[in-house]
């Protein structure tokens, strides 16, 4: 009895032992995984604030040694693209350490006062902002402070902000209707939908849609398989 309880024992500490190890190694590939992930991201990101990059999964850092590094959670902020800054997240599925990937989804956040600006409302004293549901601009029109609702629609590479009600006086008027109160012919004359295109975004990357968030205009995107070009890959590096 004596004697199986110790190689019971013996067995259970080489178990523990051996989970460990393995535990540990996992660690140590995982996170040399992740500073290669985040060097080469960043490379490909314009971004002075760094990515950082979190594997997913039981035992991710090992999958890297098959040429595998599985989902990779995304973070940079403060990345610049065509003159905007935004905050950028990016969820990457089977990702592999020649720098494809088999899809995934991203989303970038616009400051509301930086959208301002790229619109041309901050000038007017116009702040935009959110109801907690949908994109709102505040400010005044003849002297009367004045609020639109706004409705927010997409395509692959655009945002259409179409206004839907105004609160105004009091009164929350649908902006279809607003041309007939007295006064307010002018203030409807200004309420047309606005475009906004969204140009040369990286191949595979696909608009899908967006809506007003707390910090700012979220943009969500769909990643298609192999969404990194092969030219940006081979000078960045891969993971």
């Amino acid at each position: 009895m004596i004697r199986r309880r110790t190689l019971l024992l013996g067995s259970a500490c080489a178990l523990t032992l051996a989970v460990a190890a393995v535990a540990a190694a996992d660690a140590y590939v995982e996170g040399k995984v992740e500073r290669r992930v985040s060097e080469a991201l960043a490379c490909r990101l314009d971004t002075d604030k760094g990515v950082d990059a979190e594997l997913e999964g039981t035992l991710a850092g090992l999958g890297a040694l098959t040429g595998t590094v599985g989902t990779v959670r995304v973070t940079a902020g403060g990345v610049h693209h065509q003159g905007t800054d935004f905050d950028f997240v990016a969820t990457l599925r089977g990702v592999s350490t020649d720098g494809r990937i088999d899809g995934g989804s991203a989303t970038a956040t616009v400051a509301y006062g930086q959208l301002a600006a790229k619109s041309g409302d901050e000038g007017q004293g116009m702040e935009l902002g959110t109801d907690g549901s949908r994109l709102t601009v505040t400010g005044g029109a003849g002297g009367l402070p004045v609020t639109v609702v706004a409705d927010l629609s997409t395509t692959a590479n655009s945002v259409t902000i179409t206004p839907a009600t105004v609160s105004l006086l009091g009164r929350q008027v649908p902006v279809e209707t607003l041309s007939a109160i007295p006064g307010a012919a002018r203030i409807a004359g200004k309420l047309e939908p606005r475009t906004v295109e969204i140009p040369d975004l990286p191949e595979g990357a696909r608009l899908t849609g967006a809506h007003a968030g707390a910090a700012g205009l979220v943009l969500d995107f769909a990643l298609s398989p192999g969404a990194a070009s092969s030219r940006t890959a081979s000078a960045c590096g891969t993971a």
